[in-house]
């Protein structure tokens, strides 16, 4: 009951997220281009990259608080259904060059984005691992 109860208590906190980030660049780049998923799809593309190879990976963590931030908090800031409407609004609004911009933006660079993740979790849970070995922690 509790990991359920930390899975919506994040979830609830990622939408919040995910809402406020749509809607702060909304107010400053305007309506014609969906950026503020675009920012929310990416950024949530590299976290949880990172999270999964350094925090995660941690003994440190409870079990119940990963599942929390990945599924609960990065499933809910994050958004494929929204980034797919958008998408297809784009396509059908005549808008072809932002539409195809937009997915290829966001296959593209969020998979850079990922990439990066994981490389930079890799590296700190590497250092961290060594660091523990020699008793510098």
């Amino acid at each position: 009951m509790k990991r359920f109860l930390m899975i919506g208590t994040a979830g609830v906190l990622g939408a919040l997220c995910r809402y406020f980030v749509g809607m702060g660049v909304g107010v400053f780049w305007g309506a014609d281009f969906p950026l503020g998923t675009l920012i929310v799809n990416l950024s949530g593309c590299f976290v949880l990259a990172y999270l999964t190879t350094y925090l995660f990976r941690l003994t440190i963590l409870n079990t119940d608080l990963v599942v929390a931030i990945g599924t609960g908090f990065l499933g809910a800031y994050t958004t494929f259904s929204t980034f797919t409407l958008e998408a297809v609004r784009l396509f059908e609004s005549g808008h072809t060059i932002s539409a195809v911009t937009y997915v290829g933006l966001s296959f593209l660079v969020g998979n850079l984005l990922a990439w990066l993740g994981f490389r930079l979790g890799e590296r700190r849970f590497m250092r961290k691992r060594e660091a523990v070995k020699e008793g510098d922690v």
